[in-house]
């Protein structure tokens, strides 16, 4: 009961918050110097980790330490445009390749995107082994995509590439990911190719031990090792060869 009350009442914290902001005009808020817009189209869940300022941060943390200027990201899972953004301000727009299937979250990404000044590649598509087209189904309250979602608000129409032929193209160092439990999917089918350090949020409600282990060793066979130091409640990264 008290949990109940406590979550209803951050709820409310939340959207007084949302109408001050209205107020004064101000729709966006910074978080770890990339603005995001604020605004309860994003919902609850989203909403409450940028009011604190700890929107993203497992991703975050681990980016901050292992990217470096120069790297070649390429991020599967572009969500609002947050950490392409962040990314873009290290190592260069030019640098950065970002995937998301979801359109919603890829309109958002645009306007985040001119917002802070920073323009990396950003296509709305989803990574698998054919290309073509596929109904995709999308929660329209979480702004979730994802192949493995049961409950959705809508399907929507979302072209397909081809995942390895657009690593061959690109080329990254880094790839991230976060694609709500599509990350089986994606290492099943990956060719790492040039890939040296990954990050990646692991769904383990959504797949299971048994395909979260697969991974791991998946993983372990292409040469990559686990950095205990930065992985953390479900962000892992990965490395290959010199790479600390």
């Amino acid at each position: 009961m008290f949990s109940t009350l406590s979550f209803y009442y951050k709820k409310l914290l939340i959207y007084i918050h949302i109408l001050f902001k209205g107020i004064i005009n101000q729709k966006w808020k910074a978080v770890e110097g990339v603005n995001l817009p604020f605004k309860k189209e994003l919902g609850f869940n989203t909403l409450r980790w940028i009011a604190n300022g700890q929107y993203e941060q497992d991703e975050i943390r681990i980016i901050k330490s292992k990217l470096v200027k120069g790297d070649r990201v390429m991020e599967i899972g572009t969500g609002l445009g947050f950490v392409a953004t962040y990314c873009s301000k290290i190592t260069g727009s030019e640098n950065v390749f970002t995937f998301e299937a979801n359109p919603i979250n890829y309109e958002t990404a645009k306007i985040v995107f001119f917002k802070n000044a920073v323009s990396p590649t950003l296509c709305n598509a989803l990574l698998s082994d054919t290309d073509g087209v596929v109904q995709f189904p999308v929660d329209i309250k979480s702004r979730l995509a994802s192949s493995l979602l049961n409950e959705s608000g809508k399907l929507v129409t979302v072209k397909k590439l081809i995942l390895n032929d657009e690593i061959q193209k690109i080329d990254p160092h880094f790839l991230l990911m976060d694609i709500e439990g599509g990350e089986y999917d994606i290492f099943k089918q990956i060719q790492f190719q040039n890939i040296m350090k990954i990050q990646f949020e692991l769904h383990p409600k959504i797949l299971g031990k048994e395909k979260c282990d697969e991974i791991f060793s998946i993983l372990s066979k292409n040469g990559f090792q686990k950095n205990d130091s930065v992985s953390a409640n479900d962000n892992f990264f990965y490395f290959k060869n010199s790479i600390p």
